[in-house]
């Protein structure tokens, strides 16, 4: 379904277009959202979220720590948005067995420069045996961060 609804991809709206109503960014970088803003109408809604606590969320911890969450309230400010919320949310990966799990996060890309895939496919695998259910699927539970501001 997602192959037959492909959207056209562009670099950047057009120049002095701000096109967009609403942004989505999950652990933008400054320069990501620096990029992006441009692009959103005045009083658009900007959402970013991130990874929550680290004792909620497991994810990172199997991956072998992952990005540290950023400061969203900070990212807000400094972009020179106007806050309009912020919240938490549950948000578990859920996956049919390890297999499915290993190749689901795998395929964000985040040791794409491994030396050794098959060893870290293997270490993987090992990391997510606790998380391991006994009807064999893998459940991760996960709390998410986020915060709405407006442009101004």
């Amino acid at each position: 379904l997602a192959r037959e609804r492909l959207l056209e991809v562009v670099a950047a709206p057009p120049d002095g277009a701000r096109p967009y109503d609403v942004l989505l960014a999950f652990s933008p970088s400054e320069a990501a959202l620096d990029a992006a803003l441009p692009a959103v109408r005045r009083g658009g809604a900007v959402v970013l979220a991130d990874w929550g606590p680290a004792e909620r969320c497991t994810v990172p911890a199997v991956l072998g720590g992952g990005p540290a969450p950023r400061d969203l309230d900070a990212a807000v400010e400094r972009a020179g948005l106007a806050p309009d919320g912020s919240g938490r949310v549950f948000c578990p990966f859920g996956y049919a067995d390890v297999d499915s799990a290993v190749r689901g996060l795998l395929s964000a890309g985040l040791y794409e420069a491994a030396s050794d895939p098959a060893q870290v496919e293997k270490e993987l695998a090992e990391a997510l045996h606790p998380y391991e259910r006994a009807d064999g699927a893998v459940w991760l539970p996960n709390i998410f961060r986020y915060v709405v501001a407006r442009v101004r």
